[in-house]
């Protein structure tokens, strides 16, 4: 198996443990959360800069809107499940830990570095809410891990590349 190969299916259980979390917490809040909310009761929360607050678990939650597994309130923009369980947070942070080594495997594997987008496609993290939002996902994993000093990047926009520190 490829190091390609088992970052991407390091990476799609870590997505589905995060998923996982965000039912477990959807399901004990039946009234439903913010995106704010959750990205905050999971241990989440990232803000860049002062932009792309929690886009992390918006990516996620924009995948299990898709799929049917939650819906939206458009009014109160609050999220509900339709399940019922707990122990969220450390399911949340276990799927992060799995994005990151991922996404560091990946990178290692590829030393010229590669582009949010081809980080994104290989390990098949598309994350899309509602047409807008492209790749949020992966690009805040690796903007966690550039603030953690594991990921350094060149370039700037749509052009950057990410490189393993």
């Amino acid at each position: 198996m490829s190091s390609d190969t088992d970052a991407r299916t390091l990476a799609q259980a870590g997505r589905q443990q995060i998923e996982d979390a965000i039912l477990r917490l959807l399901d004990a809040n039946p009234q439903g959360l913010r995106n704010v909310d959750i990205a905050r009761g999971l241990g989440l929360s990232f803000d860049f800069g002062g932009n792309y607050k929690n886009q992390l678990t918006y990516g996620v939650l924009g995948g299990l809107l898709a799929r049917g597994a939650i819906s939206r309130d458009e009014q109160s923009k609050l999220f509900t499940s339709r399940n019922g369980d707990t122990t969220a947070i450390d399911t949340a942070q276990a799927g992060l830990q799995q994005l990151e080594d991922a996404i560091l495997r990946l990178l290692e594997a590829n030393p010229q570095g590669l582009r949010n987008v081809e980080i994104a496609q290989l390990l098949d993290l598309h994350s899309d809410f509602q047409g807008g939002q492209r790749n949020y996902l992966t690009y805040t994993v690796l903007v966690s891990l550039a603030e953690k000093g594991k990921v350094h990047w060149k370039g700037q926009g749509r052009n950057k590349i990410y490189t393993r520190v």
